[in-house]
C-alpha cells in the first residue's frame, strides 16, 4: 500500500467528477428531514459535524463511512464536511456577507485538490453543482466556517450539536470540535442533538424501509451461502464459511454491516465472537449473525447450524426452545403498549417456562432464561444497533430485532435465531424473504446441498 507524502503533489492530476451523493435518495428526503430538525429545535443554530477520513473506516481497513447523524441530514459522505442550519430570525448575512439573507442551509466543504484526489479519488466540494446534487441551499468552502459562526454567535449564542458524553469524552473529535468553537466564540451556549436526531431516526420512512428491505435480502443470501458451507461436514473452517458470506454480500453490491460471527462449538457460546478461525466438527452447532450493509442501511439476521446438517436431540431441544420463544414474543406483540425492555422480560418468561435445563459453571440445573444474557432486541437502520429510546412503547414505522439466544458452555451449545421486524398498527411485521427456522426444514434445506 501506497503512503503519500507530506505536501503530496501529483503530476497532471485532473479534478474529476465526484460520484453522486444522496446514496440514490432523492433530495427531497433530506430536505425534509433538514425541515423536521429545524422545525424541533427553532431557537438555535444547528452545526453538524461530518466525520474526518480517519474517522470511521470499517475495522481500521475497509471504506470510509460518514457519521449516520450527519448523512441521515444531508446524504453526503465526503470527510470533513460540516452542516449548519439556521434559525428563522438569523440572516445568513450575519456571518457571511455573499450570501441571501433568507439562506437556512448551508454545507462547509473541503476545498478540491486535484493532487489530493489523485489519492482519495474525486469528493464533493464548495460549488453550485454540489448545491444541485444535494439540494442544500449553499455549498462553501471550509475555510469560511470559523468566520461564520462567529458572525452567527454574535446574534443566535445558542448552538445544536453533537456533544460527547463519557470518561472519554475529552479525547473525541466532537469535544475537540466544540473547543475550536468556544476558541473563537466564547460565548456559545452548547445542546446536545443526539435526542432530538434519534427521535427524528426512530420511524423510517418508505424509502428507507425499501432499502433496509434490499439490505436484509442479501442478508438472507448470505445466510444461505452459510448454510451451504456448513452442511459439507466436518473439516472446514469458520474463516471459510465468512469468505463466503463476504463474497456474496460484495456480490451484490453490499459491505459487512459488522464484524461478522461465525462461532462453532464452544465458540457458539461466546456472544460477540469475531476471530471466526476456528476448524468446524460434525454435529458443532454454528452460530451464524450477520449483516450486510447496502449504502447507508442494514440488515442483521442470525442462524443456527449443525455441521454435515444434522441435529442431535439436546441440540434440538435447545433450539426448539429458543424457536419457540421467537415466535411466541412475536406473535405476542400488543401495539401501542410494547416496550423493548416488556419484549425482552416475556421472551426470557417463555424461557424460564421451558421444561429444558442445564447446568450453569458450578454444575447447579437452571431454567433456560438464566443462559440468555442480552435484550431480546434492538433499534435497526443506519446503525445495526440503531438509535432510538427503548423506554417509550415501540411506534408503527420503527424497525427491530427478535433474537432469543441460548448458550451453554457446559455441552458448548449455543443457539441464537434473529429475524428483523417493522412494526406496524396491528403487530411486527418479518422484513425480507423467507429464511428458515425450523429445525426440519433447515435440516432439510442442509442435506439437499450439493457437495462443495
Amino acid at each position: 500500500m501506497t503512503v503519500p507524502p507530506p505536501e503530496h503533489k501529483a503530476a497532471d492530476a485532473q479534478l474529476r467528477a465526484p460520484n453522486p451523493p444522496l446514496d440514490g435518495f432523492s433530495p427531497e428526503e433530506f430536505r425534509c428531514r433538514r425541515r423536521a430538525l429545524r422545525e424541533a429545535l427553532p431557537e438555535g443554530l444547528i452545526v453538524m459535524r461530518g466525520a474526518a477520513e480517519d474517522e470511521f473506516a470499517f475495522a481500521g481497513a475497509g471504506p470510509f463511512r460518514q457519521r449516520s447523524d450527519f448523512f441521515y441530514l444531508t446524504g453526503v459522505s465526503t470527510p470533513g464536511a460540516v452542516l449548519t442550519l439556521l434559525p428563522e430570525e438569523l440572516p445568513a448575512t450575519a456571518g457571511l456577507r455573499d450570501i441571501a439573507p433568507e439562506t437556512r442551509e448551508i454545507l462547509f466543504l473541503p476545498d478540491r485538490s486535484a493532487a489530493t484526489e489523485a489519492w482519495t479519488g474525486p469528493k464533493l466540494g464548495p460549488a453550485k453543482e454540489t448545491e444541485s446534487a444535494t439540494g442544500i441551499s449553499r455549498a462553501i468552502s471550509a475555510g469560511q466556517l470559523k468566520t461564520a459562526l462567529i458572525g452567527w454567535l454574535r446574534r443566535c449564542p445558542v448552538i445544536y450539536t453533537a456533544m460527547p458524553f463519557g470518561e472519554r469524552a475529552r479525547l473525541s473529535r466532537d469535544y475537540a470540535f466544540v473547543e475550536e468553537i468556544l476558541s473563537v466564540a466564547p460565548v456559545a451556549q452548547f445542546r446536545d442533538i443526539s435526542y432530538m436526531l434519534s427521535t427524528l431516526r426512530l420511524v423510517k420512512t418508505e424509502a428507507e424501509l425499501e432499502r433496509i428491505r434490499l439490505a436484509v435480502t442479501i442478508t438472507v443470501d448470505g445466510q444461505r451461502a452459510a448454510q451451504a458451507a456448513i452442511a459439507q461436514g466436518s473439516g472446514g473452517f469458520e474463516h471459510e464459511v465468512e469468505a463466503a458470506i463476504y463474497a456474496t454480500f460484495r456480490s451484490r453490491g453490499a459491505h459487512m454491516a459488522f464484524p461478522p460471527i461465525v462461532g462453532s462449538g464452544a465458540n457458539s457460546t461466546v456472544l460477540h465472537y469475531e476471530q471466526n478461525s476456528a476448524k468446524m466438527h460434525w454435529g458443532d452447532l454454528v452460530v451464524v449473525d450477520i449483516g450486510a450493509r447496502l449504502g447507508a442501511y442494514c440488515g442483521d439476521l442470525t442462524r443456527t447450524y449443525p455441521v454435515g446438517g444434522e441435529f442431535s436431540q439436546r441440540q434440538r431441544d435447545v433450539y426448539n426452545a429458543v424457536l419457540a420463544a421467537h415466535t411466541q414474543t412475536v406473535r405476542s406483540f400488543r401495539p401501542g403498549e410494547e416496550t423493548l425492555k416488556s419484549l425482552d422480560v416475556r421472551c426470557k418468561e417463555l424461557l424460564k417456562a421451558s421444561p429444558l435445563r442445564a447446568r450453569d459453571s458450578s454444575g447447579k440445573d437452571q431454567t433456560l432464561e438464566k443462559f440468555m444474557p442480552h435484550r431480546v432486541s434492538h433499534f435497526l437502520g443506519l446503525d445495526v444497533h440503531d438509535v432510538g429510546d427503548p423506554d417509550p412503547p415501540l411506534v408503527p414505522g420503527c424497525v427491530i430485532t427478535i433474537e432469543p439466544g441460548v448458550y451453554v458452555p457446559s455441552e458448548a451449545i449455543g443457539v441464537r435465531l434473529e429475524d428483523d421486524y417493522l412494526v406496524t398498527e396491528s403487530g411486527l411485521e418479518r422484513i425480507g424473504p423467507t429464511l428458515e427456522k425450523n429445525a426440519d426444514v433447515v435440516q432439510a434445506a442442509m442435506k439437499a446441498t450439493p457437495p462443495g
